[in-house]
């Protein structure tokens, strides 16, 4: 006994310990009073002793929780707010406890619950109330990034702390059965929370109106476009799918209860995304937009499968619904968008021939915009399913390739393409020159041909398409030489007859024809290095050789061997070989010149 009383005395611990049968329960609670900041989960043991009749220490207990409720309720400091969820844990404890004191541990709960639902209130609000977002986007922010860090997009989520805590107040709440005042306040403030983060992310403070979407000029709707697509996929990606965790976890315990908190939170500003997209789908088509709906339709089908996978039950049901609607509606605008631009090429009616038959500005236009059409034949391939006769029409040669060129997309590039060439085979017809005529159709041909392989178009027309194209371009060639030429190199012409053309006539003769075609043909323009060479190279071979022949042919087809003959003759021959090869290189320069 000595010994023992030699001992050092009972700390508070002890004490604690001493005053109820469950050792480890007692611990529990005293334990967590050195971790001040977040609230404790119930104890294991809470409850345990339902359907029990009350001893006199449970009734102790009981008295001692009571007093701590009422005492905290009528003070508004959130001190103490451990012992108060313990207190709560032993009230809603006795309240399902046969005998006389559950009615008044009833109240004790119904009491409580206010309070708890203040703090759970202050702790879902404290990720937008504490801090604001300082994420910014820069003007050149591609459509297409979705690569985002975690991190860098704004996220309405909780401190581990905070998170913590609020499961403990949602915890007392759900055994107690107060669910729905629970989920009242959890949709209540994380509604704001998320619509906060929306709000920042796409850059709206409020949900913009679809009138709004029509009236905007296009600079601004672009730049909207634009920031819908990144702000897409962070809002599922980052903010929906956070707040589902963060809802999982607070109704643990009622797991349908939390499915539906969580689609009444999330239905506001999914449901002001899919406005927005609807509008744009719903907007006046042009070609100008047709790109930033391309990439509206990839973020929205990107995102969607996460998207309704978020939801459950009929929620889910209904937003897959809305998502595929509005995905459809946007690939129905890019498919018209594209039918009308074809429309367009079909349509344009200038009657001003290009100067020097230089390379149409429509023929540079095309094939930009088809170019860039090329980088989204994944989509295409989707929203041109279903008008596959609206492009396949117009090309005889539509089935000669396999692969990417029998594709959706591959078959409105060749129905752009052959409306296209046939544009311009009208336009050429503005020419009354028949030479200037195959120089326009051949620039445009061979820029066109150039563009094609040197872009994602090449996949989607086939080498086929590029072989017989160039063989087009050879026929131009052909029919410019006839047309330019011909004439030309008739008057170098030996036609084997005494009474035909004096040697005299044919020299003056080719002169003129010569010096025409010089004037006029300098100021044409064949605007690639390598095909002006080769048209060049191609003159040379037929006028070259022609004249050589010619000038070898005086001498002996005078009509006299004299002398005098023979230099009168001689008078006529204007050009040597040099000359002329010197003035071939004048040709196709755009730059009118006149034989000196």
């Amino acid at each position: 006994m000595a010994s023992t009383t030699a001992s050092s005395p009972p700390t508070d611990i002890a004490k604690r310990m001493a005053v109820s049968k469950n050792a480890a329960d007692d611990m529990m609670r005293v334990l967590s009073i050195y971790d001040t900041g977040v609230l404790p989960m119930s104890p294991p043991a809470a409850g345990e002793a339902a359907g029990e009749a009350y001893g006199s220490d449970e009734e102790e207990a009981f008295a001692a929780a009571e007093d701590v409720i009422l005492r905290c309720n009528s003070s508004s400091s959130s001190s103490g707010m451990n012992d108060y969820l313990y207190a709560v844990d032993d009230a809603i404890a006795a309240a399902a406890l046969q005998g006389g004191l559950a009615s008044r541990a009833a109240e004790a709960v119904q009491a409580a619950m206010p309070r708890l639902e203040e703090e759970a209130r202050a702790l879902l609000s404290s990720s937008s109330s504490a801090r604001r977002h300082s994420f910014s986007y820069s003007d050149d922010l591609v459509v297409d990034d979705a690569t985002s860090p975690p991190d860098a997009s704004p996220s309405p989520r909780l401190s581990p702390r905070a998170a913590a805590s609020v499961l403990g107040v949602a915890d007392r709440m759900l055994r107690a059965g107060y669910g729905p005042e629970l989920a009242q306040v959890y949709v209540a403030v994380r509604r704001d929370a998320l619509a906060e983060a929306v709000a920042h992310l796409t850059g709206a403070a409020d949900p913009v109106a679809i009138e709004e979407v029509l009236r905007m000029d296009w600079p601004a709707l672009d730049q909207k476009m634009r920031r819908w697509n990144h702000a897409v996929r962070a809002v599922v990606r980052t903010v929906l799918a956070g707040e589902r965790q963060l809802c999982d976890e607070v109704f643990a315990s009622d797991e349908e209860l939390g499915h539906e908190c969580f689609a009444d939170v999330a239905r506001g500003c999914v449901l002001q995304l899919l406005g927005f997209a609807d509008a744009v789908a719903m907007s006046a088509r042009a070609t100008e937009k047709l790109f930033r709906t391309i990439g509206m339709h990839e973020a929205l089908a990107d995102v969607a499968p996460e998207l309704v996978a978020l939801f459950a039950g009929d929620a889910r049901d209904l937003f897959d619904a809305e998502v595929s609607a509005v995905s459809a509606r946007l690939g129905c605008t890019v498919r018209r968008t594209i039918e009308e631009f074809g429309a367009v090429i079909q349509g344009e009616s200038s009657r001003r021939p290009v100067h020097g038959g230089e390379i149409h500005p429509m023929t540079r236009y095309v094939l930009n915009y088809c170019g860039l059409l090329a980088d989204c034949r994944g989509t295409l391939d989707i929203v041109l399913v279903d008008a596959i006769d609206s492009f396949d029409g117009g090309d005889a040669d539509n089935n000669d390739d396999a692969g990417a060129t029998s594709t959706p997309s591959g078959r409105c590039m060749r129905e752009l393409m052959t409306r296209l060439l046939r544009k311009m085979d009208e336009k050429s017809c503005l020419y009354d020159d028949a030479g200037l005529k195959h120089i326009f159709l051949m620039n445009n041909l061979y820029y066109i041909v150039q563009k094609v392989m040197d872009s994602p178009v090449r996949e989607l027309l086939g080498d086929d398409w590029i072989r017989r194209h160039r063989g087009q371009i050879r026929q131009y060639e052909t029919g410019y030489l006839r047309a330019s030429w011909i004439a030309v190199l008739s008057c170098l012409r030996d036609d084997g007859s005494a009474a035909g053309p004096t040697v005299k006539d044919k020299a003056r003769s080719f002169n003129a024809a010569f010096e025409e075609l010089y004037r006029n043909q300098t100021s044409w323009k064949v605007i690639d290095p390598q095909l002006r060479e080769e048209l060049r190279i191609a003159v040379s071979e037929r006028l070259i050789p022609a004249y050589r022949s010619f000038l070898a042919r005086p001498r002996t087809q005078t009509g006299s061997s004299s002398g005098s003959s023979r230099h009168s003759a001689s008078r006529y021959i204007k050009y040597s070989l040099e000359d002329l090869e010197d003035y071939m290189l004048d040709f196709f320069e755009g730059v009118p010149k006149f034989v000196k």
